[in-house]
């Protein structure tokens, strides 16, 4: 069966109730459907008081339209039962589909969602599927940045594709009281640093919790390597590829992030003297009884 149907079968709307008979059961769908409209348009209402924008409210109604149309499956049930092979292989092509700039729109939580339960549901059922290990790790990494885009307050409409960070555009000069405040509120591994207010960069680098390693990223000019196989290699974008980020705790802790040995040949220069980051490596790879990665 074609890849693409098995995730779209795999990720068949739950709130879908055609076929459904039991009243009940109905009503209990539907309830589902509402609870998750409203606290859609909550999240926009919150993000709204951010930035005093109108737009979001619609955006969030309009992507809660838009899962239905594209998640729920007309006509009768699927004649073909997904076996767990090809349920794997459709939850690596759905987690892979995720696009990380836009946060809060309704397929990529709905992914997230199904993910965690199917996650959840092997492991309690101790299923040795190992080969969905890197989309595990993958699911981690999205679900930190996206963590650290609610830290940051940050919205889908802050970061399309041609998106520039908010400490270029909010942020002037911080003796400013208000803006001072702000940022002191922020965790410290978040914080901008005078470059990152410097220098004109996607806000998706921001969402890194290691101000070193942000620096470097920006440092050299965004135009002098791939941005985008940069972030495709943190987060492992291709199906089945292992991702060069892991994330083990508070998104917003660098004490909490590790990078691979791949990761580390490949992009040295970007883990340059990031020396929280290395240390983290090195105790998470220690606590799962492997060698410390560098020697610090």
């Amino acid at each position: 069966m074609d890849h693409s149907r098995l995730a779209h079968m795999w990720l068949r709307n739950i709130d879908d109730w055609s076929g459904v008979t039991d009243k009940r059961e109905r009503k209990r769908i539907q309830n589902r459907r509402n609870q998750r409209t409203y606290r859609a348009r909550r999240r926009a209402v919150c993000n709204n008081g951010l930035d005093g924008s109108s737009q979001d409210a619609d955006a969030q109604t309009e992507s809660s339209t838009l899962t239905t149309l594209v998640y729920r499956q007309p006509g009768p049930e699927p004649s073909h039962r997904i076996n767990d092979a090809e349920t794997a292989e459709a939850v690596i092509r759905a987690v892979s589909s995720i696009n990380i700039l836009v946060p809060d729109w309704e397929p990529n939580r709905r992914i997230m969602q199904r993910f965690e339960e199917y996650a959840f549901r092997s492991y309690a059922a101790r299923s040795q599927q190992l080969n969905i290990l890197p989309s595990l790790s993958q699911f981690n990494f999205i679900r930190a940045l996206f963590t650290n885009v609610d830290v940051l307050g940050l919205s889908s409409a802050e970061m399309h594709d041609d998106a520039l960070s908010p400490f270029n555009v909010v942020f002037g000069p911080v003796h400013i009281s208000p803006q001072r405040d702000r940022l002191s509120r922020l965790p410290a591994g978040l914080r901008p640093t005078d470059l990152q207010r410097e220098t004109p960069h996607h806000p998706w680098i921001d969402l890194l919790p290691v101000p070193a390693m942000r620096d470097n990223i920006l440092r050299p000019g965004l135009d002098s390597f791939d941005e985008d196989q940069l972030c495709h290699d943190m987060r492992g974008a291709i199906p089945g590829q292992n991702p060069g980020v892991l994330v083990w705790g508070d998104p917003w802790d660098p004490h909490s992030w590790e990078v691979t040995e791949d990761f580390v040949k490949t992009w040295g220069w970007v883990v340059e003297n990031c020396w929280d980051l290395l240390r983290s490596t090195n105790k998470w790879r220690i606590r799962r009884g492997e060698k410390p990665l560098l020697t610090i």
